[in-house]
């Protein structure tokens, strides 16, 4: 019987694979719930919808062009001041962009 991470627990998980050959299948379910699970603490740390967050994500990893910061700031709640939204725009696109690294391009392999 193998234990994955033996010895450790992810995130106070652990989880016990009974045939090898579940491996990769296990591997897919759990890196699937940490993603959703990474895209809903994102939304919440920036107030951002969900929803519309994940399309304009979609979008980015379609296209491969950057978002527009307009359509980023259109994804938050309550918009931010002039002199705040260039700031909060980056910072989200710059968070958008790692989270696409990790869970989209890190996983082809």
């Amino acid at each position: 019987m193998l234990t994955a991470l033996e010895g450790s627990t992810c995130s106070g998980i652990s989880t016990r694979i009974d045939d090898a050959d579940n491996i990769d299948d296990e591997f897919e379910k759990y890196w699937q719930e940490q993603e959703v699970l990474a895209l809903a603490k994102l939304c919440e740390e920036e107030h951002l919808d969900q929803e519309q967050f994940k399309a304009l994500i979609e979008a980015y990893i379609f296209s491969g062009l950057d978002p527009l910061r307009d359509d980023v700031l259109r994804c938050l709640g309550n918009r931010p001041s002039i002199l705040k939204a260039r700031e909060i725009g980056e910072r989200i696109i710059a968070k958008m962009k790692e989270y696409v690294h990790v869970f989209e391009k890190g996983m082809v392999a």
